[in-house]
């Protein structure tokens, strides 16, 4: 059985900067459609080592 190796790196403020750019866009392609765009999870939590993906969190 093979396994992927879990990534963990400390706070990168880019995680910040690359959610407003990927939230920026859903809002222009989902307009009213879009109540709420949030960041979540631990890339959201400003000093805490993440797996570098981010979670969004999208409320219609």
């Amino acid at each position: 059985m093979r396994t992927k190796d879990i990534v963990v790196l400390p706070y990168q403020k880019e995680w910040k900067e690359d959610f407003q750019a990927i939230a920026r866009e859903l809002q222009i392609a989902l307009g009213e459609l879009a109540l709420s765009i949030e960041h979540v999870g631990s890339t959201s939590v400003e000093g805490l080592a993440a797996k570098p993906i981010i979670d969004i969190r999208l409320v219609r």
